[in-house]
């Protein structure tokens, strides 16, 4: 059933406070029943050419599927164009998944799924949340986004297990409180504790910032380079995309060390 998490930083400034960033986050874990597992699934997505990431739990055949014919449509320019709304944005995605959803096997749906859709226009940010339900219904609805850093979005099976960890970081006594990194350090305890056997694997995320689009992180676990879960043991262009430690402080790919004038961050 996976974790899937999002959460926002936001600029603290004299005049006003105002969304810098948001991510969306989950394990890396694809179950089949109780015992069979497989983790290196991909359950985060992005767009290269337009402002746009995904994350789903639940049901796994039906939203792989989905993305694999949305990330490719957008980034071709066929779904959107370049004045469409965040509202546009959401809509044409949501009419998309509805009308795959109306021809699509309702046997081969497993189990209820939930799709986070997180959207930028201009400077704005947006959470969106689409939800199947075990009656065949599909709904979205949108998440409010608070102005300060904080998650805004936790689910699937592993939630319980995250949300009673994450009582810990939301303390006001805690050295990470109100930061955007609390979540991940929280995420990444969690699953290095879960009990749930649905969820595991390493931290898989994607982000958008102010600036360009879809920002895929790769993670540094124990000296080594991980990305959707998986080890790159292959010869990859790793300056290609950011990298975090556990911490989620930004670390050099080569040297697997913080990278220079990157600050520590208190734990």
């Amino acid at each position: 059933m996976t974790l899937l998490l999002s959460w926002i930083g936001v600029d603290e400034k004299k005049d006003e406070k105002k969304i810098s960033s948001i991510y969306i986050a989950s394990d890396s874990r694809y179950t089949w029943g109780t015992t069979r597992k497989f983790d290196y699934g991909i359950k985060v997505f992005g767009s290269t050419k337009y402002p746009e990431i995904f994350g789903f739990c639940g049901d796994v055949l039906f939203p792989s599927i989905i993305f694999g014919q949305i990330i490719p449509q957008i980034d071709s320019g066929i779904l959107f164009s370049d004045e469409d709304d965040l509202y546009v944005k959401h809509d044409k995605i949501f009419n998309f998944i509805k009308s795959s959803l109306s021809i699509y096997p309702k046997a081969s749906i497993v189990n209820t799924f939930t799709i986070l859709h997180a959207s930028r226009f201009k400077k704005e940010f947006k959470l969106f949340k689409i939800s199947y339900k075990k009656n065949g219904t599909l709904n979205k609805k949108e998440i409010h986004l608070p102005k300060e850093s904080t998650k805004v979005f936790s689910g699937g099976s592993g939630k319980t297990e995250f949300d009673v960890n994450w009582q810990k970081w939301e303390s006001k006594k805690h050295n990470n409180y109100r930061t955007s990194r609390a979540v991940y350090h929280c995420l990444n305890y969690t699953l290095k504790n879960i009990q749930d056997n649905q969820t595991g694997g390493l931290p898989q995320i994607v982000g958008l910032y102010r600036i360009e689009n879809r920002r895929l992180f790769g993670i540094v676990e124990n000296g080594k380079k991980h990305i959707y879960g998986k080890e790159s043991s292959e010869n990859i262009n790793s300056e290609k995309i950011e990298w975090r430690n556990e911490y989620f402080e930004r670390m050099n790919p080569e040297t697997l060390k913080l990278i220079e004038g990157a600050q520590r961050q208190p734990t």
